[in-house]
């Protein structure tokens, strides 16, 4: 059950990275951001932000101030480097993965690794902007969320 927060944020639900580097997207997350299970996605990580990764619509980077970066780095929207090894571009790193039909994708350690996360560490799912959401493991939503009661958690 997703939460509207004080500020404003909207949080989805808790998920969990398991030990063989999987980790569930929330189906409301997905819905809202017109992402298909069955399908390849991108992850991205922030500049100097909290730990954890954004889940960006592809679909939607065109028209967006991402365009420039992701025009510098076309390999990835082409889904031409290995599935889940990470490229770095101004002190971002990205991937993409297959998202199964159930909602799981999986990365390995050493891509966890590179985006500040392990197995076991347990992210925030939460609305970021309209081109992506964000999962988060450290910073102040984080601490907000702890104190609501009625955020689902997936293991």
């Amino acid at each position: 059950m997703a939460l509207n927060a004080k500020g404003g944020k909207y949080f989805y639900a808790w998920s969990k990275i398991l030990p063989d580097g999987s980790f569930y997207l929330p189906d409301q997350a997905l819905h809202e951001y017109q992402i298909r299970p069955d399908s390849n996605i991108i992850l991205m990580t922030g500049r100097n932000t909290a730990k954890g990764f954004s889940v960006v619509c592809k679909e939607l980077i065109a028209n967006s101030p991402l365009a420039t970066i992701f025009g510098s780095i076309p390999q990835l929207q082409q889904f031409a480097i290995p599935e889940g090894q990470a490229i770095t571009f101004k002190e971002r790193s990205f991937c993409w993965v297959y998202l199964n039909s159930k909602g799981y994708f999986t990365l390995p350690l050493t891509t966890w690794r590179e985006f500040g996360l392990k197995p076991g560490d347990q992210l925030l799912s939460l609305r970021a902007t309209h081109l992506a959401f964000n999962n988060l493991s450290e910073g102040p939503y984080i601490e907000q969320a702890k104190q609501l009661r009625d955020i689902h958690v997936y293991e």
